[in-house]
Formats: structure tokens, C-alpha cells, sequence
């Protein structure tokens, strides 16, 4: 075999690289053709998947507009190739003919002499040329400008590495005049994620553009979806990037989600413990107009933090308005502390020293089952002085009524320290002791509410999605 021959093969193959897009593209360029890892594609693989995304990208040229049918590419070429063969400008002044032309030039690997003598700006190989926007999604703000610098040619890629950009979006859901590819350095995910989203963008591109509004936060469910629905543990998190590279607009939103996060929400799925637990942190999530899942699915890629908040919202609202122990305190309060130390890294053991502070209060409470005792406590909690006036009281009281001198205080320093001066945590701590304390209560035989009469469906697919209902 000779030099040159040698020199195309490798143009014809992929290596993973740092850039979280490219990685998904090779991923999508692996499934294309039904080989795992993208490590495994071989000239002959390589050439049959650039063959099938050219010849889908052929099958449109009949196509005038995006939106008639069969207009799929043509709308992705708006999208992320603004300035290539697909670009709008363009199509409307050719024929079927010349627009065939134009796609089958512009995805050939470029003749070898064509070829700048510098090597790939993202896996160090030879490059084959230098792209820009036509090929590569850039932009991310007017900050950072959705093109390459004046007199510069753009970005050194090899054949490889631009056919990654070229396959990116059978990897990404694409709506809503975006893309959104979700990615991980965990490699078994992100293979499994990607192979599940070239089916589901193949299917979207042979019936067209659909009509249906989307639901709220949609490609923030799907990715939720995907995290429950993942057989093994995560070694890493996830990024969801929510991007555009058209010349109308352009955007690159990156939302992360670190590994501890990513791997207690797939725990949800894979633990009986924390199942039920989880429907009803669904159903405290739920707001007018927004179903549970939706909205978890927000707060769990943009405010992580807001999840504790809003569960413990639910239980105050329900045990304020119903005077009795929620019924989903089981489940729920269980799910929370597990969130709380996995996910908000709160020391368990300052978990153990709320709960004991609970165990105080609830024994205080217990003996007095009259309505409207659960319900001034909780009001207490509204406001941190209150709280503290709440607790001084108690306290003083539980002295008195314990003649032992060795008894332990109601409220320790050490207690007292995390509720009101913990470094900007004192709020989290408070929210943790008012579901220990309805733990505690339930313990204790306090009536509960019945957590199935309140509707525990949400309106939103909540499926996990496994290996099996891909």
C-alpha cells in the first residue's frame, strides 16, 4: 500500500476527542452503520456512513421548503450549515440538479493536494482543510461571533473529525429552532444515549416536521428520562447543550450536571426504596401549567438546589392545610435526606444532630394532637426569628420539666449553630428539621393524610427510558 493510500485511510477513520460535539457526532457516525464504539470504524464503515448521510441529504433536493414534506435536512441545513449546499439563500436558486451537485462536492474528502500541511486542531492528525460555520457549529453569543476571524480560513479538521460535525445532528433532538445534544466522559452513556437518538432523528426525518406543541422543558425530560432509564453507574455527569449555528440566530447554552447528581437521579429507577419517593417528588414539583416531571427536570439542570426546596414546600403546604402528617412523608422525607447528603454534600452527620433536635420537637408536639398544633409549628418555620423564639420557649420548658440535671438540652449549640449560623446554610438545615420532625410525628403514631387521594398522576411521560422500550 502506498504513502497516499495510507495517509487517505487514515483521513477515512475517527478518534474521540476533547470537544463534547464532536464526541457526540462520532458516536452517531458509529450507529449509523451499527458498530459500538466509533474506535471501530474502519474505512470501509466510514465510507458507507458518509455515503447514507449524503444520500439522505440527496433525497431532499426535490424539496423547495423546509417545511414541505420530506424537508427534514433542509430545516437542519438552516440550522447548523447556514452557508453550505442546504443553506436557504442559496436553495431556492437552483435546480434539483445543481443542488446535487453542490451537496455531493461539498461532502468529498478534498483532493490530496488541496490539503494544508497542518495537523487537525482537535485530534493532532493531518488536516484535510479548514472549516468554518458552513461545517461547524462556532457561535455562542454576539460575545464570541458565529464565524471565523477576518482573513482566516477557519478551523484545521481532518476528514474524520469533520464528518463528526456533519453527523452531530442524527445524535441531537432537534425542535424548537435548536439542537440539543446531551454528552458525558462516561462513554457507556453517552454510547447508549446517542445510539437511542439516531433512531429517534432518522424516524423524525422520514415523517416530516411535526405540528404538536411541545410540552415545557422537553429536552430537559428527555434527558432525565435518559439518566433514570441507565442500566450502570455513572462514572461521570452530563452536559446538555442547547445550541444553534444559524445566521439568524445564535446560541450555545451549556446546563451541567455534576456526577453526584446524575448518578442519585438514576438511583431513583434502580432502588424500591426510592422509587415511590420519587413519583412524589414528581407530584411536589407539579405547577399550573407545568407538570412535576417537567419542572424537575428544570430545576435538576438549572438550580439543583431548588429540588430540596420545592419537596419540603409540598410538605409544609399539605401539613398547613390538612393539620395531619402527609402521607407522603414515608417515602419522601427518606428521599430527601439521600438528596441532601449525596447531592447537596450536607455531612450526615449534621443530618444525625437535626434529626435528634427533631426527636425533641416531636415529643414536645406528640401529647398536644388537637388542630391547628402542626400547623402553628409550621408557621414558626416561615421565618428563621420566629423559629428561634419557637425553639427558646421549648427549650425553657423542657428544662423545667426535667428534673435531672444530666437530661439533655432541648437545642444544643452545635444545633443551634447549623439552623441559624452555618455558613449561608442555615435555610437548608431549617428545611431538613421540619420533614425530620414530620418523620418523627409519623413515628409516633400521629394521624396521616392519605397521599392516594391526592392525584398521583403526572401528565407527563415519566418512563424511564431503558434498553428495552428504546
Amino acid at each position: 500500500m502506498t504513502a497516499h493510500a495510507d495517509v487517505s485511510d487514515t483521513q477515512r477513520t475517527v478518534v474521540l476527542t476533547p470537544h463534547p460535539l464532536q464526541r457526540v457526532g462520532a458516536f452517531a457516525l458509529a450507529k449509523l452503520v451499527g458498530v459500538d464504539h466509533p474506535d471501530q470504524l474502519r474505512s470501509k464503515e466510514f465510507d458507507k456512513a458518509s455515503h447514507l448521510m449524503t444520500q439522505h441529504l440527496l433525497n431532499t433536493a426535490q424539496v423547495e421548503s423546509s417545511k414541505d414534506p420530506g424537508g427534514f435536512w433542509l430545516a437542519v441545513g438552516g440550522l447548523l450549515w447556514p452557508n453550505s449546499a442546504m443553506a436557504p439563500a442559496y436553495w431556492g436558486k437552483r435546480s434539483p440538479h445543481e443542488r446535487r451537485e453542490h451537496i455531493t462536492k461539498w461532502r468529498a474528502l478534498p483532493e490530496r493536494g488541496q490539503w494544508p500541511r497542518v495537523p487537525c486542531s482537535l485530534c493532532g492528525r493531518s488536516a484535510c482543510g479548514y472549516y468554518g460555520k458552513r461545517d461547524v457549529p462556532l457561535g455562542a453569543s454576539p460575545a464570541y461571533r458565529n464565524t471565523t476571524p477576518r482573513d482566516h480560513e477557519g478551523l484545521a479538521l481532518c476528514f474524520g473529525c469533520v464528518s463528526c460535525f456533519h453527523a452531530l445532528p442524527y445524535g441531537c433532538q432537534i425542535g424548537g429552532g435548536r439542537a440539543a445534544a446531551l454528552h458525558s466522559w462516561d462513554e457507556h452513556f453517552l454510547r447508549r444515549f446517542v445510539s437511542t437518538q439516531v433512531g429517534r432523528t432518522r424516524q423524525a426525518a422520514g415523517l416530516g416536521a411535526g405540528t404538536t406543541k411541545p410540552q415545557p422543558y422537553w429536552r430537559e425530560v428527555t434527558a432525565l428520562r435518559h439518566l433514570r432509564g441507565h442500566s450502570r453507574r455513572l462514572t461521570a455527569g452530563v452536559q446538555l447543550i442547547v445550541f444553534s449555528n444559524s445566521n439568524k440566530e445564535q446560541v450555545l447554552d451549556e446546563h451541567v450536571m455534576e456526577q453526584p447528581l446524575a448518578e442519585w437521579l438514576r438511583s431513583t429507577a434502580h432502588n424500591r426504596q426510592r422509587d415511590l419517593g420519587y413519583k412524589y417528588l414528581v407530584r411536589a414539583h407539579r405547577i399550573k401549567d407545568v407538570p412535576g416531571t417537567a419542572m424537575l427536570a428544570r430545576q435538576v439542570f438549572h438550580d439543583p438546589a431548588r429540588v430540596l426546596t420545592r419537596a419540603v414546600l409540598f410538605l409544609r403546604t399539605v401539613a398547613a392545610q390538612s393539620c395531619v402528617v402527609p402521607g407522603e412523608v414515608p417515602s419522601l422525607v427518606s428521599l430527601c435526606y439521600s438528596y441532601a447528603i449525596e447531592v447537596l454534600q450536607v455531612n450526615d452527620k449534621d443530618v444525625g444532630r437535626i434529626g435528634r433536635l427533631a426527636e425533641h420537637i416531636a415529643e414536645v408536639l406528640a401529647p398536644h394532637r388537637e388542630r391547628g398544633v402542626l400547623k402553628s409549628y409550621e408557621s414558626a418555620h416561615r421565618d428563621s426569628r420566629r423559629l428561634q423564639e419557637w425553639l427558646r420557649k421549648r427549650a425553657v420548658s423542657w428544662a423545667l420539666s426535667r428534673p435531672d440535671d444530666r437530661a439533655e438540652p432541648f437545642v444544643t449549640s452545635e444545633q443551634w449553630r447549623l439552623l441559624f449560623d452555618s455558613d449561608g446554610r442555615g435555610r437548608l438545615h431549617q428545611d431538613l428539621l421540619f420533614i425530620a420532625v414530620l418523620e418523627q410525628l409519623h413515628q409516633r403514631g400521629w394521624r396521616v393524610d392519605d397521599a392516594d387521594a391526592r392525584d398521583a398522576l403526572d401528565d407527563l411521560d415519566d418512563d424511564p427510558i431503558t434498553e428495552e422500550n428504546q
